[in-house]
């Protein structure tokens, strides 16, 4: 099946992604709200491309989380066990730390490291399914006001 038959979303409470990548869901909320409407999605028949524990942080340890889906072009798309399988268990282990770290709630520096983190993390995986957008059209670090960061999403 061509690549082309696939749209690809990304869903995300990382604000410097806004730009960044094509198909961006922002989500302005926690990282277990991302979790939460992916979930969703999967049960629309979309399909996660990316584990959504990617990084081997702890749910305390990093307040953004972005995932890749897929979504096939045909109409009544099967449910996909593994992807749910995957964002169940993601749940569970968010669900079960005693605290979860919102976004803003860090100071500024760690919460932009963190922020980008989340972008390192997956640049593979959107260069894989080319979900970045043309360096011309990238937005999201630079109005941010961070430009350490801007210079980094490539």
């Amino acid at each position: 099946m061509s690549s082309s038959l696939f749209s690809y979303l990304c869903v995300s409470n990382n604000p410097n992604l806004n730009g960044c990548v094509r198909s961006l869901e922002y989500l302005d909320g926690s990282a277990l709200d991302v979790l939460y409407e992916g979930r969703d999605l999967i049960h629309l028949g979309w399909k996660l491309l990316a584990n959504p524990l990617y990084g081997n942080f702890k749910p305390n340890q990093q307040p953004y989380r972005s995932l890749i889906l897929r979504n096939g072009a045909t109409e009544g798309a099967s449910l996909d066990m593994e992807s749910l399988s995957l964002i169940e268990n993601a749940i569970c282990v968010f669900k079960s730390s005693p605290k979860l770290v919102r976004p803003g709630e860090l100071p500024e520096q760690i919460d932009s490291d963190f922020r980008y983190l989340d972008f390192v993390l997956l640049e593979e995986t959107f260069h894989q399914y080319s979900v970045l957008s043309p360096p011309g059209n990238r937005l999201g670090a630079a109005e941010s006001g961070d430009k350490s960061a801007s210079s980094q999403y490539r």
